[in-house]
């Protein structure tokens, strides 16, 4: 699993929308759906930012890609 995908689906865990996303981490919505799309390379700092949005480790945002690769 991506981590765009990951992102996606824990969004949708926390019933938010894309648009409360983005607000969060203070860019727009078009930014963060291409994110969510995979589109766009996603600095360490952005992806530190959408971690703590989630409650997450930076780590966790991989792990499943790691797992299924090993």
């Amino acid at each position: 699993m991506e981590s765009s995908e990951k992102i996606k689906i824990m969004r949708e865990m926390n019933q938010w929308t894309q648009e409360e996303v983005a607000e969060k981490l203070g860019m727009s919505t078009t930014g963060y759906a291409k994110i969510e799309r995979g589109q766009t390379n996603v600095s360490v700092e952005k992806l530190k930012q959408i971690a703590q949005v989630f409650n997450l480790k930076v780590e966790d945002l991989f792990e499943l890609r790691q797992k299924g690769e090993a």
